[in-house]
């Protein structure tokens, strides 16, 4: 059986999206024409785990409702093609897409049912809210953060709302495309901060 992963880029103050939902300062050339790198890692060669890299290992995706929406929202081509993907909502699905469905009830037992549906492949969460359920339940095996350098200063984060804190080891820190710093994290367990010392 496979593991449960995620894939995200997050700003340098920790959001995946703006406050309207915006991407398009992962997406798109900054206009202000500022570089993401400079120096020796401006020069280093990227060679972290692409997103198309990184899909090749997914059997089924579990994907939050408001991203969904969002993603439906593009004009063009599905760009997950024909990959099994469950969508988390008591609502009604807008798009035609035969490989999405409505899944209700518990994410617990949405993400079992996913990985049975992998099969020996990877399950991928998406969406702030899922994989901060994830994350939540102690399900999120790994995770794969790509952290831009640009600071958003409000918008969806990432862990925002998680009930108590939870620790992650660190796999690897490597360069991907013009200059984003990668972490790839594998799940520590839920802990305590503990008090903090007297100085």
């Amino acid at each position: 059986m496979g593991k449960i992963t995620g894939y995200l880029a997050m700003s340098l103050d920790g959001y995946i999206a703006g406050p309207r939902d915006e991407i398009a300062w992962v997406e798109e050339q900054r206009p202000s024409g500022v570089p993401f790198a400079a120096g020796a890692w401006a020069q280093q060669e990227p060679d972290a785990l692409g997103f198309a890299e990184y899909l090749a290992t997914i059997g089924c995706m579990v994907m939050g409702r408001r991203t969904y929406d969002v993603v439906t929202s593009y004009e063009g081509r599905w760009p997950y093609g024909d990959m099994p993907m469950m969508v988390p909502t008591h609502r009604p699905l807008p798009g035609d897409h035969p490989s999405v469905e409505a899944a209700a009830g518990d994410l617990g037992a949405i993400l079992d049912r996913a990985l049975e549906i992998a099969g020996d492949k990877d399950v991928y969460v998406d969406g702030g809210t899922t994989v901060r359920g994830a994350v939540e339940l102690g399900r999120l095996d790994e995770l794969t953060l790509s952290v831009m350098p640009t600071a958003l200063g409000g918008g969806i984060g990432i862990f925002d709302g998680l009930v108590q804190p939870h620790e992650f080891t660190v796999e690897s820190v490597t360069k991907w495309g013009p200059g984003l710093v990668q972490m790839r994290l594998v799940r520590g367990g839920p802990g305590t901060l503990g008090p903090v010392p007297e100085m």
